[in-house]
């Protein structure tokens, strides 16, 4: 009989996490072996915690909160998203036994905004948080055109430096971004707000812009069996088309899992089924 491949998933929390039952539907549909784990760590042995996975023979692990641009700075070489990104979300041991790293978030994220019918082109959208969910995402939302993206963080530093990193690696889109410390001192009206911050995760309101587009819409790259604490906040705000980040987690999986397995892209139709009935 074929071992099972070793895969798994670096978060804190990540008790939650979906990823093994989403990565082990991908494995039954394709009539593959796979042992998909859960791995708590700290930002103290997150580097010998990775280390000892492959060295135990892993083959890919997913990398969540808080870890994302921390896992960046373990992998031998990035793939040019996760450079541009400066931040990873799938680490792989090739067949030099080197590892490297990658980022699937922003191609699963845009998947996702198109399954859902969000559009981003000619828009004014805001993203919340800078952190290593935002720089995933951050780039492959610029190659949607949209007019102006504010990014908006607490810490007017981290997200200047951000602009600035996408602005040196002649991304196209970059200079569009502005950069705002609180969204509600945006005055135009607002197509569209990404949060990709920790609120929901917290429970905590986060400010939002003061006026949208009668059909604005707006995402939570986090996600909950019901609605998450900011999508009751755009709820409330009067934002009808909403979502939570159940389907980009599913399709960046996919993406990750085709890097690991080999093959055809999973089937993410067949998995949100199983997922959310």
């Amino acid at each position: 009989m074929t071992s099972s491949v070793r895969l798994g998933v670096f978060g804190n929390p990540v008790a939650h996490s979906l990823s093994p039952t989403i990565h082990s539907l991908f494995a039954e549909l394709r009539d593959e072996r796979i042992l998909y784990e859960r791995m708590l760590a700290t930002p103290a042995n997150f580097p010998k915690a990775v280390a000892q996975f492959f060295r135990d023979g892993g083959t890919g692990a997913n990398v969540t909160l808080p870890f994302k641009e921390q896992a960046a700075q373990l992998a031998n070489t990035l793939t040019e998203r996760a450079r541009v990104a400066g931040a990873v979300n799938t680490l792989m041991k090739v067949s030099s036994g080197f590892v490297v790293g990658d980022n699937t978030d922003g191609e699963g994220f845009v998947k996702d905004l198109s399954r859902k019918g969000f559009h981003v082109s000619g828009c004014s959208l805001v993203l919340l948080g800078s952190g290593g969910s935002a720089r995933g995402v951050l780039s492959a939302l610029l190659s949607l055109n949209p007019a102006k993206v504010y990014l908006v963080n607490r810490t007017l530093e981290k997200a200047q430096a951000l602009k600035q990193l996408l602005v040196d690696l002649s991304v196209p889109g970059a200079e569009n971004i502005q950069v705002v410390s609180n969204a509600d001192s945006i005055n135009e009206k607002v197509d569209a707000v990404v949060n990709a911050t920790s609120s929901s995760l917290h429970n905590i309101d986060i400010p939002l812009p003061q006026n949208f587009a009668d059909d604005a819409w707006g995402y939570d790259l986090m996600y909950s069996d019901n609605a998450t604490h900011f999508l009751k906040q755009l709820e409330r705000a009067g934002i009808k088309s909403r979502a939570d980040g159940l389907g980009m987690l599913i399709e960046q999986a996919a993406s990750s899992y085709q890097l690991w397995m080999g093959g055809e892209r999973p089937d993410t139709t067949f998995v949100m089924s199983k997922i959310r009935v």
